[in-house]
């Protein structure tokens, strides 16, 4: 690898690209253009780690931060997180990868049993020559910007506030499926969307939602559309589902067949928490006033 480009690196869990990752994504960016380094990320691969967002990482990555080519993936291994401090720097950051710069956060801890931290990285940088960068955790409205944090805010279904630390809205995305079709038989058809089980699902209830379709493919396509509607999360206790989760979506003025169509659901307020109705007349009711306090916050 002595032949290959000097790098310039950041490293992280990345569950999300919020605005403190957003920091070291700048830094490293930056870094990259001033020294004519090769900018990338490492994203280290926790086994169980369920993502908060959903954003196509290389696509977030080419449209925000252009100098960073692209994404490296670490897997959290036993044999991974047996190494030493030094030998995973110099096996992985140096031998296969050729650092000549490292940005991390103030709290990064590496090697066997976390025994790594940023003052033995700046000892082994100079050891191997490249330079290490430290960043400050983000601070709003007084507390730390991070993904427990964001997460915490999910589970009280606050998803503008969740929204606002990370940069961008909080989405559920992935591909319409059938459902049982007894939205239709309400008054109220539904889109149930399929998302991936890695997936971080935020207090089951019912949102005003922003949702945008696509019969493409590609979400950043010209042929998206975009419509508003109200969408459950939950395990639908009047309708007895067990313990599946569904994602089902009302959208305002719209009919159309989409099965097997990419869909992504923004939820931007929440209305109630999910509820077992006594009839499915008294929740055909719920829904209807559902939708007035939807379209009460959209205005």
């Amino acid at each position: 690898m002595a032949d290959m480009n000097k790098t310039a690196i950041t490293i992280g869990k990345f569950e999300s690209f919020h605005l403190g990752h957003q920091i070291l994504l700048r830094k490293v960016s930056e870094a990259a253009e001033e020294l004519n380094l090769e900018a990338v990320c490492c994203k280290l691969l926790m086994k169980g780690n369920r993502l908060l967002t959903e954003v196509e990482e290389e696509k977030f990555l080419k449209e925000r931060f252009p100098h960073i080519k692209g994404m490296r993936y670490l897997e959290f291994t036993p044999e991974f997180a047996a190494q030493s401090p030094e030998e995973f720097v110099k096996k992985t950051l140096v031998d296969e990868m050729a650092i000549g710069y490292l940005v991390v956060g103030e709290d990064f801890r590496f090697g066997k049993d976390r025994a790594g931290n940023v003052d033995t990285l700046r000892e082994i940088g100079q050891k191997y020559d490249f330079k290490v960068d430290v960043v400050e955790k983000l601070m709003m409205d007084g507390e730390v910007v991070s993904s427990s944090r964001i997460r915490k805010l999910l589970e009280e279904g606050k998803v503008s506030q969740a929204s606002a630390l990370l940069g961008y809205s909080f989405s559920l995305s992935g591909t319409v499926e059938s459902g049982k079709k007894l939205g239709r038989t309400m008054g109220f058809p539904t889109v149930n969307l399929k998302v991936e089980q890695s997936k971080y699902i935020p207090r089951h209830g019912v949102y005003a939602s922003n949702v945008y379709i696509s019969d493409k493919g590609d979400m950043d396509a010209a042929e998206v559309k975009e419509y508003r509607g109200i969408t459950n999360i939950g395990i639908r206790p009047t309708i007895d589902d067990g313990d599946q989760i569904t994602i089902e979506t009302f959208i305002y003025n719209f009919s159309e067949d989409i099965y097997g169509a990419d869909i992504k659901v923004e939820p931007v307020a929440f209305i109630r928490p999910e509820k077992k109705f006594d009839s499915i007349d008294d929740l055909t009711k719920q829904i209807e006033m559902d939708i007035l306090k939807a379209e009460e916050m959209n205005q």
